[in-house]
């Protein structure tokens, strides 16, 4: 086939692809349910889920319709349990492969349901598959991309993940005209096993991420594939130097090879892994999913819109989502990934606290068009900053010898904290009303402050370099200033004589 043939950025763009193709798959099963909820055949199916009904069958309904929703978030958790356990055990291609194959089953039981519980449980096992691509796929991607490229061809995969979700929002308005028949939500599901077999067919032909290959000693097979992606003679010293680099980095601190990722090591295992898992929490506790998961629940049900109009404002909102995310590509290498999360993650305090403020006085008739206005503003910040951006920073500030054990476990907390709000969503409204977007207003702004604090800039530095920056760290608070005077190497700028930093200092104690 073509793509083993493929060299240089072409390689690395087909990479992304393959991963793009996985993600698409992300998006479109998160947003699947938002529209099905409310489709007459699927409460006729699943009677349970009918939550027009008043009084204890309510809200009995509502706790099921969030549960329906929610579980698949818990499925996405087990599935990153599985890449801590077996991502590094059988390397970053073979488990995606099988991931996609394990959505592929999840999705078929999901599609041929005929009750409740046959429902939820294709859920979780579609979850699982989801979860590990989730965990898999930015490392992959991360580990093979040239520093200058890897923003551009991670954020490639956020961008096609909102598109998912768009094209979810948009399959479910289309069969939303198809009366009196399953097949109005059975397709919809159906659909979602185009992508993994997208993704397993092009993955086949392409290689395996090299520093993983580096670090299982396969430094042979490691070599050709960064030929391959240079576009250099596998004798080169750009080749040569890269392997050289990897496997200083992983002798430099020998105990941190076989160390937990929560370990007090020189690589500074746990502060960077509390990072990692801080983000992606920080990230779902803006709130944004409840946009995603209950847009037209929201709109039909809060504001008044009737069922065509709420599901059109959703289908546009996604749509925007995907534009920005799309912006984000060549917005990522420009501001750097720093300053988007900051940006994103002030918008969507802001807002939070504004759409909460305008829940408030939903008898005003011009409240509801300024709460869809603000839902764009908030659909605007987090594909720009949090949606990708908190994947691909967990992989690039992750050390080599436990990059797979920290992001699954940093997205395995986003998958929770997703799975949080998908379950509290309906119940909150229910109860606390309008206040509930100030929780995740006090959020965003917490989250702002961490990131201005102690998250440094990755943009243009090599996985290496990272390290270099968080060995060099001698306490939480100086992480961003070593970021800052510390001079960017990249990959074309590799000096074979460089040492990492800690090699030429006595340190006695790293304070995490």
């Amino acid at each position: 086939m073509f793509l083993q043939n493929l060299r240089g950025n072409k390689l690395s763009l087909a990479i992304a692809l393959a991963g793009a193709s996985a993600w698409i798959l992300q998006g479109y099963d998160q947003a699947i349910m938002n529209g099905l909820l409310t489709m007459e055949t699927f409460e006729t199916q699943f009677p349970t889920l009918n939550t027009s009904r008043s009084g204890v069958n309510k809200e009995h309904a509502t706790v099921i319709e969030g549960t329906v929703v929610a579980i698949y978030e818990l499925g996405c958790v087990l599935g990153c349990v599985a890449s801590y356990f077996f991502g590094d055990k059988l390397g970053r291609r073979r488990f995606i492969m099988t991931v996609c194959t394990v959505t592929i089953i999840g999705v078929i039981i999901q599609d041929t349901s005929y009750h409740i519980v046959q429902l939820i449980v294709a859920r979780v096992i579609t979850g699982v598959g989801v979860g590990g691509i989730t965990a898999t796929v930015p490392t992959y991607i991360s580990e093979c991309a040239p520093a200058r490229l890897r923003g551009k061809l991670v954020l490639l995969c956020g961008s096609l993940a909102i598109f998912g979700v768009a094209l979810a929002t948009w399959v479910d308005f289309g069969f939303y005209f198809v009366k009196h028949s399953s097949v109005n939500w059975r397709f919809p599901i159906a659909l979602q096993m185009l992508f993994p077999i997208i993704c397993i067919s092009l993955i086949l032909f392409l290689p395996e991420s090299p520093r993983w290959l580096v670090k299982v000693g396969r430094t042979g097979e490691a070599a050709e594939v960064f030929a391959r992606l240079e576009d250099k003679p596998v004798e080169s010293d750009q080749v040569q130097g890269e392997i050289s680099l990897i496997q200083q980095s992983l002798l430099e601190d020998p105990a941190a090879i076989k160390a937990s990722p929560f370990s007090r090591t020189k690589n500074k295992h746990l502060r960077r892994s509390l990072m990692a898992i801080g983000l992606n929490i920080g990230a779902q506790m803006t709130g944004i999913n409840i946009v995603t998961f209950y847009s037209t629940s929201i709109f039909e049900q809060q504001l008044g819109y009737s069922s065509v109009e709420a599901r059109i404002f959703s289908g546009c909102l996604q749509i925007w989502q995907a534009m920005c995310a799309f912006a984000a590509i060549f917005l990522i290498d420009i501001f750097g990934r720093r300053y988007a999360m900051i940006h994103a993650a002030a918008i969507m305090g802001i807002c939070q606290f504004i759409l909460g403020g305008l829940a408030s006085d939903l008898e005003n008739p011009a409240t509801a068009k300024a709460m869809v206005a603000f839902y764009f503003v908030a659909m605007y910040a987090f594909p720009v900053g949090l949606l990708l951006v908190v994947f691909m920073y967990a992989a690039e500030i992750a050390p080599l010898e436990s990059r797979a054990q920290i992001t699954a476990i940093s997205t395995a907390c986003n998958w929770l904290f997703n799975f949080l709000v998908a379950e509290a969503s309906p119940t909150a409204f229910n109860n606390i009303g309008y206040k509930y977007y100030f929780v995740y207003g006090s959020v965003a702004f917490v989250l702002l402050a961490c990131l201005i604090l102690f998250f440094p800039e990755t943009r243009d530095r090599s996985l290496e370099e990272i390290d270099d920056i968080f060995i060099q760290s001698q306490t939480l608070f100086d992480t961003v200033r070593i970021a800052k005077t510390m001079p960017v190497q990249g990959d074309a700028d590799y000096d074979p004589e460089r040492k990492l930093s800690f090699e030429t200092k006595d340190v006695v104690e790293y304070v995490e």
